[in-house]
């Protein structure tokens, strides 16, 4: 069974052969139906869905197979559908992000999950970012690709895009696949705008846009307090560098890295790249460090190890307090530890696990 926090996940008899292991179905805490797959073994790494998904049509991506392949060599990959589009329920009216954290709590829950890494793409960074802050205590880590903190697009741009997806909604889903594909096989634009059409109508797909303008995030990253990683593709038409540089700036200790390519979506284009930098970075989620500490991270680690507060770290080191705490949360993942009590102990009874890198 696969590794759960401890609890192993409930799979369901009569599972299909896939691209992911089946898709199956669990009722969330208000009674709609949510589909939702899970693929490889380890520490659970829950995918939160973008703007819409499909989990059965958007398996012909060029990327897709390889992607989640990748990841669930290091992880039981928990994929599922958003509220209203793909193979889950489509009869949704509330379009808060509050409703969207709710089914990432009714996902964990079902499948008995304490304590896992999250990955939020696009429009589902908004919502790992936010169940990452309320519930800090159950993610080991937050990795964002491709998040921004507002709508993907706004203003003329969105209300000329918005008309033509409820005036003719085939035209538009190419539209956006071309952009949000820019740079993929020449297939996947095709596949993309065929799974945008899947995935939901056109109504919802404006609703659940119209919903991310409306939404107030401004003081949301601030208060995360979980190791993470900000992912992003340098050519991505949509969120440019500037807006992950922001995000990465607002949540404390967060890394930020810049990737080759264009494409928007995850699971095409160079996956292969994506999927390594994802997996280095949780992989001390099971008790491996990701990589050695770095020279500046040893030493704040050692001065905290002999007693030192953070505070009185900074000042030895010239360095402020918010530096030294995003060294030691570097310094927990790369350790694969939950808190500074754990770091400690790892710390004074390290082996090479813990030799800082030259």
């Amino acid at each position: 069974m696969p590794w759960a926090g401890g609890s192993p996940i409930r799979l369901l008899v009569g599972e299909t052969a896939g691209v992911a292991g089946g898709v199956r179905f669990l009722r969330s805490t208000k009674g709609y139906r949510i589909a939702y797959r899970t693929q490889g073994s380890g520490p659970p790494l829950l995918v939160v869905p973008p703007w819409t998904t499909h989990l059965e049509a958007e398996a012909a991506l060029s990327g897709y197979r390889a992607f989640h392949e990748a990841l669930g060599r290091h992880h039981t990959v928990v994929l599922y559908d958003r509220w209203g589009t793909g193979l889950s329920d489509r009869d949704r009216t509330d379009f808060s992000l509050a409703a969207d954290v709710e089914v990432l709590a009714d996902v964990a829950e079902h499948l008995r999950l304490r304590r896992f890494a999250l990955l939020g793409p696009s429009h589902g960074g908004l919502v790992a970012a936010a169940f990452a802050r309320g519930a800090p205590g159950m993610v080991s880590h937050l990795v964002l690709y491709g998040t921004r903190a507002s709508a993907l697009t706004r203003g003329e741009t969105w209300a000329a895009l918005r008309e033509l997806i409820l005036a003719n909604w085939p035209v538009a889903a190419r539209a956006i696949a071309a952009v949000a594909c820019r740079g993929a096989e020449p297939g996947d634009i095709d596949v993309f705008a065929e799974v945008l059409q899947a995935s939901g109508t056109p109504e919802m797909t404006v609703a659940f846009q119209d919903a991310a303008g409306r939404t107030d995030v401004s003081g949301l990253f601030a208060g995360i307090r979980v190791p993470t990683v900000v992912l992003h593709r340098r050519g991505d038409s949509l969120v440019s560098v500037e807006d992950a540089t922001a995000i990465a700036g607002r949540i404390p200790g967060a890394r930020l890295e810049i990737l080759d390519g264009e494409a928007h979506v995850y699971c095409v284009g160079d996956v292969a790249s994506l999927a390594e930098r994802i997996t280095a970075f949780t992989a001390g989620g099971h008790g491996s460090a990701s990589a050695q500490l770095s020279a500046r991270e040893a030493e704040v680690l050692e001065l905290v190890a002999g007693g030192c507060t953070n505070a009185e770290a900074a000042e030895r080191l010239v360095l402020s307090v918010r530096t030294v705490e995003r060294h030691l949360l570097n310094a927990y993942t790369k350790m694969g530890v939950r808190g500074r009590s754990e770091a400690i102990a790892r710390w004074l009874s390290r082996g090479s696990g813990g030799r800082p890198s030259a």
